[in-house]
């Protein structure tokens, strides 16, 4: 996983008038390298991060976490399930397909599973976020309506979840811009956090690199593997590390609280692995309670 750089500003509205913290001395430490040109001429107005956003609130995500193997035989009808949920444009699912088990043996690569989708932050959360019993089980927007009050549901029950967090209301609003560079495979994102209600507790903005689509081989049930199975959605790296970047940090934050967040980042070289040609490449970037890891607001926005 490539090293990322970030730095972070709040800003607090009060009766439409905007006051400004000061600019914190790691301001703009972006890896300028990524950047082929003088940094001077960068597009996103870096000292003025909020005149770069209009208000547009998105409408409320859910995220869908489907935990799964390319060795797990009962994965891809789960895999299916995830799919038509997210393509039901109502209900406004993001999937996130995550190759990760306790013990790793669906996500071995041997024979003809030659790639290796395992992430460090797959490992971690399969182990901090008790109760996982195998693949395939997935996470709704991480509520705690899973088996026995966790945050995992069993595949058949992840239509069920889905239905019950339409309701939920927006608290949150993300926006996200990003530039790329071809030259340099270097990738610059830039995000607004806003809250739309008075909230407290500790929340984490993490973003994901997710391949849209990577054709790889999948075991099926009777032995049969597919060598042309199409791979939606995985997750193949955590931008800002595997919790992200604290937006708020216990406390209380009102309906006018805002924070600015900005990465640099090295994309994988798509001439060495074609799957990471632009095209192919998302950011899933979500809003998390970090002690109950329940997700209040997810985006994904194409490279």
């Amino acid at each position: 996983m490539k090293n990322y750089f970030g730095f972070i500003l709040v800003f607090l509205i009060l009766s439409c008038d905007k006051i400004e913290s000061p600019l914190p001395e790691e301001y703009g430490k972006f890896n300028w390298t990524l950047y082929p040109q003088d940094p001077s001429g960068y597009s996103y107005n870096l000292a003025d991060p909020a005149s770069n956003w209009g208000i547009n609130n998105n409408p409320k995500g859910i995220l869908l976490e489907d935990y799964t193997g390319h060795k797990c035989t009962n994965c891809p009808a789960a895999a299916q399930t995830a799919k038509s949920l997210e393509d039901d444009s109502i209900k406004n699912v993001i999937v996130a397909s995550i190759h990760a088990s306790a013990d790793g043996s669906f996500q071995a690569t041997d024979g003809f599973y030659m790639n290796n989708f395992r992430t460090a932050a797959g490992d971690e959360y399969i182990s901090e976020m008790t109760g996982f019993l195998g693949n395939p089980m997935g996470t709704i927007n991480r509520n705690s309506q899973g088996l026995s009050g966790s945050v995992w549901y069993l595949a058949t029950e992840w239509s069920n979840g889905v239905n019950d967090e339409i309701n939920q209301p927006l608290i949150a609003n993300i926006q996200l811009k990003h530039n790329y560079f071809a030259s340099t495979n270097g990738l610059f994102i830039h995000t607004e956090t806003s809250f739309l209600a008075p909230i407290s507790g500790d929340f984490h903005l993490i973003i994901y690199l997710v391949r849209n689509d990577v054709i790889s081989p999948q075991k099926f049930n009777g032995g049969v593997v597919d060598t042309n199975y199409h791979h939606h959605s995985v997750l193949s790296a955590n931008i800002n590390g595997t919790w992200g970047s604290l937006i708020n940090d216990g406390g209380m934050a009102d309906e006018n609280t805002v924070v600015y967040n900005d990465f640099s980042y090295e994309l994988p070289d798509p001439n060495i692995n074609p799957t990471y040609n632009i095209e192919n490449l998302s950011l899933i970037a979500y809003l998390c309670d970090r002690n109950t890891y329940e997700v209040i607001q997810v985006i994904k926005t194409d490279i």
